[in-house]
């Protein structure tokens, strides 16, 4: 009986010398010139996330921030002894409204702020072959038949008949984004949790000269099969004229920065 009195004798005064030896460390760290420079410098580096904006049945996915991690900013700097913005440590900052809590909602544009915009292309085998050799990073509707389990692109469901053996396809490489574009045909096979999308604008064989000046980043912009590949030159004239970058869709929505 002496000896188990012993033992939690012993076991009770690591488990408090532990304790202090930590809550000690903490007040040297913290009273260090170090960490007082890095919380005088945070909110320099720090970056606000961007709430998601709901109108009505539409969402624009927000964008998440940072927050400097100090005692991880500080582990990283402490063999300099001095501040270097270079080896700071961030946490990510969710939004307050978050596309990842409105999954209901239907993504007709992606963040401005991105300053991206993305095509979406189903069948045009013209346009297709081309984005390929230009490794331009298109999103491509699939079904069973147009699957390629080494594709350069981008591929989100579509095939409203064989829906679960194109999930199945997708998941076994592993590539897929969840995503389902919308509209009366593949709306209602579309399974629970998936980012729901649209287009913001549609181009088709006699409309470029209209949509072209209102192309804005953040757009989605779906490739109707009848394009020539001429108008899509002209198309993608126009986007890096912008300065706009060509991102797939799952890059657009996503609220990573």
């Amino acid at each position: 009986m002496k000896n188990i009195f012993k033992l939690l004798g012993i076991g009770t005064i690591l488990l408090f010398s532990f304790y202090y030896t930590e809550k000690f460390s903490n007040i040297v760290i913290n009273n260090s010139s170090l960490v007082k420079e890095i919380n005088n410098n945070k909110n320099e580096y720090n970056i606000e996330a961007v709430s998601a904006v709901i109108d009505d049945e539409y969402i624009i996915p927000g964008l998440n921030g940072y927050a400097v991690n100090v005692l991880k900013s500080y582990n990283n700097m402490k063999f300099l002894d001095n501040f270097n913005s270079n080896y700071l440590e961030y946490d990510i900052v969710k939004p307050n409204i978050s596309l990842e809590n409105n999954k209901n909602k239907i993504v007709k544009y992606g963040n401005i702020k991105k300053n991206s915009v993305a095509l979406i292309i189903k069948d045009n085998i013209d346009i297709l072959n081309y984005s390929k050799e230009k490794n331009i990073k298109i999103t491509r509707l699939i079904d069973h038949n147009t699957f390629e389990k080494n594709s350069n692109y981008e591929q989100i469901n579509y095939d409203y008949v064989e829906y679960n053996k194109v999930e199945n396809m997708l998941n076994n490489i592993n590539k897929n984004k969840n995503i389902c574009y919308v509209d009366s045909y593949i709306e209602e096979v579309c399974k629970n949790d998936k980012y729901l999308i649209t287009d913001s604008l549609k181009l088709n064989n006699y409309n470029l000269a209209s949509i072209k000046d209102k192309i804005k980043g953040g757009y989605i912009i779906f490739i109707n099969d009848n394009v020539s590949l001429v108008d899509y030159k002209l198309l993608l004239k126009q986007i890096y004229y912008q300065s706009l970058s060509i991102i797939p869709v799952s890059e657009l929505i996503s609220e990573e920065r």
